[in-house]
């Protein structure tokens, strides 16, 4: 259960959005946009780090390499079974987004599937807990704003400030590409998407400079992509749900780019299968839900069908496994 120490107010859940537009922003950066000291901001962020509230991670964005796909899979079990099936997948380093809802009886996940070898699309329809399998291959990810901005009671970041946050980022690029090089880096970032300059340098052996501007290449090109892992209840979002569409084919790219915009969908992507669309929804509660799916996606034209799923544990996040509800 979370203690008193991790209680998130207001000002923890602005330098928590900020976070999100800018991962890797300086404390001095967010303490300018949030007028408080860059040594409150400091405090705040290490205590919330240790507090199992949230982490920042990189990872190479999975629909731009070649030797590689990304799944979404949805895995109906046996009774009583999904809580073990979930943690032995949450403790391999090819899945994330590891969650359990439809009443316990389902498990989603996403997998990667390296250099053609199936794996877990080949071994876990045999598994003996296993009773339904479903594989979705991630065909496009709709980036947005939905990515970035949070569902929060009292975030209250402006549109002034949200522009401050991201001036002097690199402007987006197509020509960088990950190479064999970048390994080092890649693993630096995923243990700790805010390692310092100097400790980057250190775990690749170039100087700060180069790590800084080699960072900023693959983040400009799409080729890597910062997550924030965050312990949903704590900040607030306690209705979490996967919305499985069907969407006519004419409007599916219109479709994704809108639903990307919305805040309230954390991720959304076209896949194969019945369903079309696959979109991450987050809320405050059951009602807030509600009244998304009945106002601002029922306006949207070229939407035959809904399926939503709610997600009642999350078991894995991007990188990290959660523990009693916390970040670990």
């Amino acid at each position: 259960m979370a203690t008193e120490s991790r209680a998130v107010d207001h000002v923890d859940r602005q330098i928590l959005h900020a976070l999100q537009l800018a991962p890797r922003a300086p404390f001095a950066r967010v303490a300018t946009v949030l007028c408080i000291s860059e040594q409150t901001v400091a405090r705040r962020f290490q205590r919330m780090r240790g507090d199992g509230v949230v982490r920042i991670l990189a990872r190479p964005e999975p629909i731009q390499r070649a030797t590689s796909s990304y799944w979404t899979l949805r895995i109906g079990c046996r009774p009583g079974t999904a809580p073990a099936l979930a943690d032995a997948l949450a403790r391999r380093d090819d899945t994330s987004w590891i969650s359990i809802g439809a009443a316990g009886a389902e498990i989603t996940c996403q997998v990667e599937v390296r250099d053609g070898q199936p794996g877990l699309l080949t071994h876990l329809p045999r598994a003996s807990n296993v009773l339904t399998f479903n594989a979705h291959q991630i065909l496009h990810r709709f980036p947005g704003r939905g990515e970035t901005d949070w569902i929060l009671p009292d975030h209250d970041l402006t549109a002034e400030q949200q522009r401050y946050l991201a001036d002097g980022a690199a402007p987006r690029s197509t020509d960088a590409r990950l190479v064999a090089d970048d390994l080092p880096l890649l693993a630096a970032l995923g243990r700790d998407g805010r390692a310092s300059w100097a400790a980057l340098a250190s775990a690749t052996g170039w100087t700060q400079r180069q790590v800084a501007h080699r960072v900023g290449e693959l983040t400009a090109s799409g080729q890597i992509y910062f997550h924030l892992d965050v312990a949903d209840a704590l900040v607030g979002m306690r209705s979490v749900a996967n919305l499985w569409l069907t969407v006519a084919p004419a409007h599916l790219a219109g479709v994704g780019t809108r639903l990307a915009d919305h805040p309230e969908l954390a991720f959304v992507a076209a896949v194969t299968g019945g369903a079309n669309l696959v979109a991450s929804a987050r809320a405050a509660n059951a009602g807030a839900l509600y009244r998304y799916i009945t106002t601002k996606l029922a306006d949207i034209e070229g939407i035959h069908n809904v399926e939503i799923v709610p997600l009642l544990v999350r078991v894995k996040q991007s990188h990290s496994v959660m523990v009693d509800g916390l970040v670990r």
